[in-house]
């Protein structure tokens, strides 16, 4: 026979019903909610191409800096060497109008002194736009120059002296200038030089680290939930059906994942299945065992009892009605009886054993409970266990599988049992039927031990068992669930700590509606 999940036991009073079924298939629409491994691989080729232009187009924006800065260099060196002809023209310059100013005739030499004069001054025309002092002193060298070619003596050229020292002296302070911009310029493109081949550096390296991270990471967990993946299949195979794979991939692994925990889910189903199905037919052949058992008993039996209930019956009809032995030693009557009452227990046996049909058929649920009690009532767990029934007698019949309800019944009757084997004072199973608005309700209560929250919670689970090893194989409580949910009925059971435990029965009266609902 099956055996509970458990011997029962929980606290206050909760309730546990039938879970729904469980696992879904796996729809073909759900195995790619996520990225594929291939665009995750091109997703991450468009990453690295972004990165690197990126750092191309700042690397071209730096670039340019540095070309702005060479053009800055290039007109900076330019203007550096106009400098250098006006700084050497003016030092011819001065020299010419020192010559002329030291000449005994200086009408003569100032010719040579305007000519170098004007040269300087064409020379000059390319700062006059940019340094106003510059401009000033040329304009005022211009009238110097006039003069000298109209009237040339020596006043006139110490005057054109002395401007061209002033000359000199703005042109050696814009000289200078030049020169300093020059060496920060200089300064700036080698510290951009340096910083962009740094950044660029940087950037490379940046660029290697988090690819090869990204790279290393992604692979490594590849590989983990790949072995992860190898390890279940082969604990499957070796009959694993615990906790599923925790899917944390959208991508094909997922869908691999998600397949593996279907198929452990079909295959924990189609043994579950199998297990019932065994369960069911080791209960039937032990059944008709049992049967066959009480037959042949009843036929050994039954001439025995007819010689011993043929001879009370003589002694009844010869004993006379005065004879002083009757009612102390001669007692035919109770003979009777005791022949009736073995004869009726091998009938109730034969009958309770007999094939039941496995189809759906109205049933009489207090006379199924009736047999039933006195059918386990000879098994020597119940010995010292007051076994009681309460039966509503206006019970209507219910369409249902008397084999399941049956095997559920006893299942439940031999849990209560069980439950009290560390309660020696006072055991009690009480069986109780009535009607509960659209059901028929049986419940099978007991003053065991009880189950706390947790093993209460658990009660229904599969392989669950709380009974040591050999007595329970946690199968007996999943499987009769099972056997009355498919005649659209529930089993749920209640319980606390030191108070029992109720296993309640619901049979719904209208079969076709509780099944469609």
């Amino acid at each position: 026979m099956p055996t509970a999940a458990g011997t029962y036991g929980m606290s206050t009073h909760e309730s546990i019903d039938a879970p729904g079924p469980e696992g879904d298939p796996l729809a073909p629409s759900a195995r790619h909610e996520g990225l594929s491994l291939k665009v995750k691989g091109v997703l991450a080729f468009i990453a690295f191409v972004l990165y690197a232009l990126l750092v191309g187009i700042f690397t071209d924006a730096e670039r340019q800096k540095l070309l702005v800065m060479v053009e800055d260099l290039e007109r900076v060196h330019r203007s550096e060497e106009l400098l250098v002809q006006i700084n050497m023209s003016m030092a011819r310059t001065l020299l010419s109008v020192n010559v002329a100013f030291s000449a005994t005739d200086p009408l003569a030499a100032a010719p040579g002194a305007v000519i170098e004069i004007e040269a300087t001054r064409s020379l000059l025309r390319a700062l006059e736009d940019k340094h106003p002092r510059i401009l000033i002193l040329s304009h005022e060298l211009q009238a110097l120059t006039n003069d000298l070619v109209s009237s040339p003596g020596r006043g006139v050229l110490a005057i054109t002296r002395t401007t061209l020292h002033e000359l000199i002296t703005e042109l050696e302070q814009v000289t200078q200038a030049t020169r300093d911009r020059k060496a920060r310029l200089l300064s700036e493109y080698r510290v951009t030089y340096d910083r962009v081949t740094l950044q660029g550096l940087a950037f490379a390296v940046l660029g290697i680290i988090v690819l090869g991270a990204a790279t290393a990471i992604f692979f490594s967990r590849l590989t983990w939930d790949i072995r992860k993946l190898e390890s279940r299949a082969l604990d499957i195979v070796n009959g694993y059906r615990g906790e599923e794979l925790d899917v944390t991939r959208r991508d094909e692994v997922g869908s691999l994942m998600r397949a593996v925990n279907q198929m452990q889910s079909d295959l924990r189903e189609r043994e579950r299945h199998i297990e019932r199905a065994r369960q069911e037919q080791f209960h039937r052949e032990k059944m008709v065992a049992v049967g066959s058992l009480a037959s042949q008993l009843a036929h050994e039996i039954n001439n025995p009892i007819a010689a011993i209930s043929g001879i009370a019956s003589s002694i009844r009809a010869t004993c006379a009605p005065g004879c002083e032995h009757q009612g102390i030693s001669c007692q035919p009557e109770l003979i009777l009886e005791q022949t009736r009452r073995i004869s009726q227990i091998t009938r109730q046996i034969a009958d309770f054993t007999r094939p039941q049909p496995l189809s759906p058929e109205l049933l009489d649920i207090n006379q199924l409970i009736r047999s039933t009690v006195n059918f386990v009532a000879f098994d020597r767990r119940f010995r010292g266990i007051e076994l009681s029934t309460d039966l509503d007698g206006e019970l209507p019949a219910v369409r249902a599988v008397a084999d399941h309800v049956t095997q559920t019944l006893m299942n439940l009757l031999i849990n209560a049992a069980d439950a009290m084997e560390e309660n020696p004072a006072s055991p009690e199973i009480n069986v109780v039927s009535r009607t509960e608005e659209e059901d028929a309700v049986i419940e099978v209560r007991d003053n065991g031990k009880g189950m706390d929250a947790e093993t209460l919670a658990r009660a229904f689970d599969e392989y669950f068992t709380t009974k040591p090893a050999g007595k329970g194989s946690g199968l007996g409580l999943a499987l009769s669930r099972e056997l009355i949910r498919d005649g659209g009925g529930t089993l749920t059971l209640e319980s606390e700590v030191g108070a029992g435990t109720v296993a309640r029965i619901a049979l719904p009266l209208n079969v076709t509606e509780a099944v469609r609902a």
